[in-house]
């Protein structure tokens, strides 16, 4: 007895040492910036500062790991104690509630004000002003009017204009080019709407603390779908710049996903909410420097979660109609209503009659669908058209490729590209790809998607069958990396697989080993395109990884499980 408590003590100081392990570096990444400090020092010190961050957060998501492996090495050395088991099981929960709390925390880089960052990100101007001013500029144009203002105000000499990404083709316009476009803005616009368009302008000159209008019109643009512009532009439309309450618009993000653990927590208790902050937390991928506190950027992410947590409680109308709404705010998640219909079907062949809580989620798809599709089109003087000017903006999109998508088939794209492209490093280190496409290209990235998709589907089948209905659309999100390839600050997705994780050790630390590489990865290749590559990678294997693990069948019989089955 005394050994095992021995051991048993030694295996909580170890952890609570690792725990505090990445806290020592935070005195001193605490540092001040005075405002005399050149920019190029401030850049320095910034990224020195983000790369502090990472060994935080991969620290803290190793931690997480070890917590996660603790019960297996436990079980073996208490076989007998459940007064041990229980014990060790409460402090592993209360490490793991800190952990979560940290790593919220690392994601916001400890709530310190970032050096030489200015007013937020380009993110703000893209969303707010394309969905406020978008019966004049749309999909497209809101490029061009901007440069149009810039002029005007004298904000911007018609020889010092920058280089304009062209909507419609994604290509590069000289200032030139770009001006001569933006003459027809105007007649775009009542006087009344072109004043407060150029008001809007000028505060956003005046709030970016660098120039940043170079970043903000290079950018690949405004891409979010009707539904989510019919929703941002009737709050944008009501929010005036520097108000109190547009203050508090920029931290929505942060209620949404506070709302977000909470629903985790009602659906599947402590730890998977924990867990779930963890991941999220010190999530490379989508890391506070792309779209944190942008405008209602998670509020996709916080439909998906909120969807599959009514699932998990039996409220199937409010799922179906919870995904469809995440669905039609970025096309993607609708493979999470794909994967409830495949778990559906599979049930009926069976059973060979329509089960109610199908029909009741098929109801909640139709009904959210229909009633936020009509207020896209009527809310939009675009009407209807508004479907076809997205359709084309997307197919634009999508068609581009680019280094931060991470799945399938930009792992192959990238692959070939890093060996038969140039890779040109300019004197800020921003790196960019002279490409040149074989032929042969896309044949070869539809040749290995297929390869490794064929198999993939097989797991995905096999798995709905012999799952529950929510674990079927939560694992809809192995199958996005490799249909499609979004951009690396959408893969928050992978929350679904630690909500899968609650009965599975295995895939808690699958996940949890993603997070980790997925960190050490980014340290490794500090702003690099291989980053992407490895990024690319681990997504791939954690879907692989998880399809199988899924495919093993029920994790344990429950009385849950029973009456489903029955």
């Amino acid at each position: 007895m005394a050994r095992e408590n021995h051991k048993s003590a030694r295996l909580r100081a170890a952890l609570v040492c690792w725990l505090c392990f990445g806290w020592l570096a935070l005195p001193g990444a605490a540092l001040a910036l005075d405002a005399s400090v050149e920019l190029e020092a401030a850049t320095q010190l910034a990224r020195a500062s983000e790369q502090n961050v990472m060994g935080w957060r991969l620290a803290l998501a190793t931690s997480a790991l070890v917590l996660v492996l603790l019960p297996i090495f436990a079980s073996r050395s208490f076989k007998n104690s459940s007064r041990k088991d229980s014990q060790l099981a409460r402090a592993r929960a209360g490490l793991l509630l800190v952990l979560a709390l940290a790593s919220v925390a690392s994601y916001y880089d400890f709530f310190r004000p970032k050096p030489g960052s200015g007013f937020k990100t380009t993110d703000v101007f893209h969303y707010y002003m394309a969905s406020k001013y978008f019966s004049e500029v749309g999909y497209f144009d809101l490029y061009h009017c901007t440069i149009m203002v810039l002029t005007d105000q004298g904000l911007a000499s018609r020889f010092d204009l920058p280089e304009v990404r062209d909507q419609r083709t994604l290509h590069i316009h000289t200032p030139e080019t770009a001006l001569a476009a933006a003459r027809q803005c105007r007649s775009q616009f009542s006087n009344q709407r072109w004043l407060e368009f150029a008001r809007d302008i000028v505060w956003f000159d005046k709030h970016f603390q660098q120039k940043l209008w170079r970043l903000v019109v290079f950018d690949h643009g405004y891409n979010p779908s009707p539904v989510w512009n019919a929703v941002g532009g009737a709050i944008t439309s009501r929010v005036p710049l520097g108000s109190w309450v547009f203050a508090g618009l920029i931290y929505a993000d942060r209620v949404l996903m506070l709302g977000a653990f909470a629903l985790i927590f009602w659906a599947f208790g402590l730890e998977v909410a924990a867990l779930s902050a963890v991941v999220w937390g010190t999530g490379q991928n989508w890391s506070h420097g792309w779209i944190g506190d942008s405008l209602l950027r998670n509020l996709w992410l916080f439909a998906v979660i909120a969807g599959l947590c009514s699932l998990k409680r039996g409220k199937d109308f409010l799922a179906g109609g919870l995904l469809a709404f995440a669905s039609l705010l970025r096309v993607f998640p609708a493979i999470f209503v794909v994967g409830f219909a495949v778990h559906w079907w599979s049930r009926v062949r069976r059973k060979l009659a329509w089960e109610p809580s199908g029909l009741r989620f098929a109801r909640g798809v139709a009904t959210a669908s229909v009633l936020l599709l009509v207020f896209a089109a009527v809310t939009s003087d675009w009407g209807a058209s508004v479907y076809l000017e997205f359709y084309e903006k997307i197919s634009v999109f999508t068609d581009k490729k680019s280094l931060n998508k991470l799945g399938l088939s930009s792992l192959v794209w990238r692959a070939v590209m890093m060996g038969t492209g140039h890779l040109v490093t300019d004197a800020s280190g921003h790196a960019s790809l002279t490409l040149y496409e074989p032929v042969w290209l896309p044949y070869l990235i539809r040749g290995v998607q297929l390869a490794v998709l064929a198999p993939a589907l097989v797991l995905f089948w096999r798995a709905a069958g012999r799952i529950r209905a929510w674990e079927a659309s939560a694992l809809g999100f192995a199958l996005i990396p490799l249909l499609s390839d979004p951009a690396n600050y959408y893969f928050g997705f992978v929350i679904c697989a630690v909500m899968l994780s609650a009965e599975r050790p295995r895939l808690q630390a699958l996940v949890l080993s993603s997070a980790v590489l997925w960190i050490a990865n980014a340290l490794w290749f500090y702003r690099l395109p291989e980053e992407y590559l490895g990024a690319s990678i681990i997504a791939i294997l954690l879907s692989l990884g998880a399809l199988f693990e899924m495919s093993r069948g029920p994790a344990s019989e429950s009385p849950e499980r029973s009456a489903q089955a029955a």
